[in-house]
């Protein structure tokens, strides 16, 4: 079997969960990134097929010759074999899980599944008809479930319990990929997305917009969070971000100006938050890429 890594640090969990005996289930990882990270490198894994769970925030991935843009709750799948990575783009500051299982090509067991079980149920994974589809709010209860009991004592009712929370798992991802699902956000989150836009050089308050389509200030942020994906502050700081890309590589603005313009209250917070989100500084940003713009 390919080499997969299964290195932790203080971000980045792994479970080696076929060191410990689960039958062709390598891994399961957890990353939780408080700022924006290099680039993954476009790789691939040999007969394994990997499910990335997106908590929150959100991220570019390819895979193949398709590109997604992940928000918070979504799932993309990675068939065998498929050069994926970030092409280019940082590993954003956010939440992502991932599991990667073998996929044999000769008769095979997943789990405590019988050999029939598991061609069904890996079969079913590799035929589903998308690979990026909206997750179960369950899935990240079952994947943080699996994280604690490994950190428990190691005997077999534990051993039990993980592998209940991996089929799980497995089976809300073939439900929530079978689900219809319904893209269109409702208009009052419609509506703040806009005014957002439309005001991206204003400091921008949650309360004012909560109250804008008579919310209160809890439930305008579970709703945005559970239709755009992301807390509306970090939407707001991702779209100020986004304006600044354009701006600095548009004209020749300074970082001060416009960090001013957009709202921030110094040159130094603006340049801290830029590198949060996007990995680089503002000056490096302008540099890697303005002569490219205008050439």
């Amino acid at each position: 079997m390919e080499y997969v890594d299964i290195k932790s640090n203080k971000e980045r969990l792994i479970v080696d969960l076929l060191g410990i005996g689960f039958r062709n289930v390598v891994l399961l990882g957890h990353y939780s990134y408080k700022e924006a990270k290099g680039k993954l490198e476009m790789h691939q894994h040999k007969d394994m097929l990997e499910i990335c769970f997106l908590e929150t925030g959100s991220q570019y991935y390819v895979v193949g010759n398709e590109s997604y843009f992940l928000k918070g709750g979504d799932v993309l799948i990675t068939p065998p074999n498929t050069i994926h990575g970030t092409s280019g783009f940082p590993e954003e500051k956010g939440s992502l899980f991932w599991m990667i299982i073998h996929v044999p090509k000769e008769t095979f067991r997943i789990l405590n599944l019988t050999p029939k079980e598991s061609e069904l149920l890996v079969n079913k994974l590799l035929n589903l008809d998308r690979i990026h589809f909206k997750g179960g709010s369950e899935m990240k209860k079952m994947l943080r479930a699996v994280f604690k009991l490994y950190n428990k004592k190691n005997d077999l009712l534990t051993k039990i319990e993980m592998t209940n929370h991996i089929l799980n798992f497995l089976l809300s991802v073939i439900h929530c990929s079978e689900k219809k699902e319904n893209k269109s956000i409702s208009t009052d989150m419609e509506f703040c997305c806009k005014f957002i836009e439309s005001n991206i050089f204003q400091n921008i308050y949650i309360n004012n917009l909560a109250k804008k389509v008579n919310l209160s200030e809890s439930r305008f942020k579970h709703k945005f969070k559970e239709e755009i994906g992301m807390p509306p502050n970090e939407y707001i700081i991702k779209l100020k971000i986004k304006k600044a890309k354009e701006l600095m590589l548009r004209t020749d603005i300074s970082i001060t100006n416009l960090a001013y313009d957009l709202g921030f209250s110094t040159s130094s917070y603006f340049s801290t938050v830029f590198k949060k989100y996007q990995g680089i500084s503002p000056t490096t940003y302008i540099s890697n890429n303005r002569s490219k713009y205008r050439a």
